[in-house]
């Protein structure tokens, strides 16, 4: 029984892990840079604070890192003796399967928000590029804004899963194209 209980609970563990999210989130207005691993780790630049601010949170615990700290250096290990030993060769990758795992991992991230507000400081380049953002908003879920006001924004949260990955990765070498 209870072999049972820890078999549950290994299993809910490793499918929380495959299936919580995988965030990059870019946003300039809000003055956020964050890459997270949904609920178990985030790690945010903070430059408001100071330019070489990291805050790292792995579960509850928050820590925040300067990036500019004083350094130990290490002492160099006596380098051991190399023994000549043949390595084994693996057979290589072709560049078409190198080219599928690419494509494949790429189709695995979701763009959930994507906003620009332009402005280029010159009114004729913002009345020529009006119609193209007009166009490109039509056409997609991008949210692409041309002002005359001076504003300059990028809002990006790019989105993926543990488990999309290793499925990419799995169909890439799996099957043959």
């Amino acid at each position: 029984m209870a072999g049972l209980v820890f078999l549950a609970f290994f299993a809910t563990i490793l499918f929380w892990l495959l299936w919580a999210p995988l965030r990059i989130e870019i946003d300039s207005g809000r003055g956020r840079f964050a890459i997270e691993w949904k609920y178990i780790c985030a790690v945010e630049w903070l430059p408001e604070m100071a330019l070489d601010r990291l805050q790292i949170k792995v579960f509850f615990i928050r820590r925040s890192v300067a990036l500019s700290g004083r350094s130990r250096k290490k002492k160099p290990a006596d380098i051991p003796e190399k023994q000549d030993q043949k390595p084994k060769r693996r057979k290589p990758v072709s560049m078409r399967t190198m080219w599928r795992l690419a494509r494949n991992l790429l189709r695995t991230f979701e763009v959930k928000r994507l906003q620009v507000l332009w402005d280029s400081d010159d009114f004729i380049w913002n009345a020529y590029a009006y119609p193209l953002a007009r166009m490109i908003n039509g056409w997609s879920k991008a949210n692409i804004q041309i002002n005359f006001t001076g504003q300059r924004e990028l809002a990006l949260l790019v989105e993926n899963r543990l488990g999309r990955i290793l499925w990419a990765v799995l169909y890439t070498f799996t099957t043959k194209r």
